[in-house]
């Protein structure tokens, strides 16, 4: 199923709990051109009740998952004819494991034009984590500032090799209107 080339597919991304839910939220109002979408809600609809173990599902169906996400949203886009944001990312840090883990395949690359990364500081990102008690949150502060490199790095590798578009956008310098900016170029 190809994407119209003419619009815009943008990943954004950041390590969990950095604020991006909340940054769309604060945005997405003043865009009815563009379809604001978090993966995680897809898959909670493709998933049901089953969604709160996907994090300890065999590999392989994390991925076949993640590929029918990847369709649904080509689908969205076909059908819409707008721009796609979707609320993603490129690493995560497994929870089971504790490894930071590459989960940015060759579908997502083939379908995304620009990545755009919140960035912040690994204190920031604990401060927003201990405050979100519903979900399972890693809170040490030297795998979060690992997380953060790791996202940073592979966001900077993956437009780089791929030629993708990549915006970095730092959480306290004026994240609103710099999101409103790419979101107007």
């Amino acid at each position: 199923m190809e994407s119209d080339s003419n619009l815009k597919r943008y990943c954004f991304t950041g390590t969990r709990g950095v604020g991006k839910s909340t940054l769309v939220q604060k945005v997405k109002d003043e865009f009815s051109s563009i379809i604001f979408t978090a993966g995680s809600d897809i898959l909670k609809e493709m998933m049901g009740g089953e969604y709160k173990n996907f994090e300890y599902l065999p590999e392989n169906e994390k991925s076949q998952l993640r590929f029918e996400l990847n369709q649904n949203l080509r689908k969205m886009q076909q059908e819409s004819q707008k721009d796609i944001f979707v609320d993603a990312h490129l690493t995560v840090c497994n929870l089971k494991t504790g490894i930071i883990e590459n989960i940015f395949t060759e579908n997502e690359i083939e379908f995304y034009t620009d990545i755009v990364l919140l960035d912040s500081t690994p204190e920031k990102v604990l401060e927003n984590r201990r405050k979100d008690t519903t979900k399972e949150r890693i809170l040490d502060l030297d795998l979060i500032s690992k997380e953060l490199e790791f996202e940073k790095k592979e966001a900077i590798k993956v437009c780089s090799d791929y030629n993708l578009k990549l915006h970095i956008i730092k959480v306290g310098d004026n994240e609103v209107e710099k999101l409103k900016d790419i979101l107007m170029e």
